[in-house]
């Protein structure tokens, strides 16, 4: 698979409206704005409704346990596309492989695994867009331009590494895949691989690291 970066697409116009995805802006009639701004708005607007849903209304683990593998993919999904407002998710997992139950056969740290990683793969195109509206949210800082060139050299490769990380550092490997103009066929196989890498780790993690407490109780 190649770590090709393609070239910036030419603007569309149809005289009342007009994407000029070169100059990253957008005009709808007399109206212009940065695209950066839109996508910004949007994932701001996500942000707030996903803080409302975990914080006020006490979404957690006994929702998961409740409603299933289901509850299990929207909640990592969600939580996932929080950009702004990152929400810890990797005890969600953790949780859910050591209650959850096996499916199909399928033992559960495996099942939850892959179904949180492949969730969390598609919540973390937020960060794809917004750096793909710009990419300069995070303009100067060491780690976004140090990760930026890794991904520029081996984008596969570095998004692969980075799913595996803790959500808020690959947050950065996002907001920079999309400012790379990384292609999707690219970015998401390597944040799939990553996620559910790390997705079953920390269900792994969580079905034996019960036990051996219950066992040490």
């Amino acid at each position: 698979m190649e770590d090709t970066i393609v070239n910036d697409p030419p603007q569309e116009s149809t005289g009342f409206f007009e994407l000029n995805l070169v100059e990253q802006r957008i005009r709808v009639g007399r109206f212009s704005t940065r695209l950066e701004y839109i996508l910004l708005a949007l994932i701001a607007i996500m942000a707030v409704s996903i803080f409302i849903g975990f914080i006020l209304l006490g979404i957690g683990i006994d929702d998961i346990k409740r409603w299933g593998y289901p509850a299990l993919f929207l909640i990592s999904g969600l939580r996932a596309a929080s950009v702004i407002l990152p929400i810890p998710g990797s005890g969600l997992t953790f949780a859910a492989g050591a209650f959850m139950d096996p499916v199909f056969g399928i033992p559960a740290p495996f099942a939850v695994g892959v179904v949180a990683g492949f969730a969390e793969s598609l919540g973390e195109f937020t960060g794809y867009a917004a750096g793909y509206g710009g990419g300069r949210l995070l303009d100067k800082r060491a780690l976004y331009e140090r990760v930026k060139g890794w991904i520029r050299k081996r984008a596969f490769l570095t998004i692969m590494i980075m799913g595996m990380m803790p959500s808020p550092l690959f947050d950065v490997a996002g907001i920079a895949a999309g400012a790379s103009r990384v292609p999707i066929r690219v970015f998401w196989p390597a944040v799939l691989i990553g996620k559910i890498i790390r997705g079953i780790a920390m269900a792994t993690a969580g079905y034996y690291g019960v036990q051996i407490f219950e066992k040490i109780l």
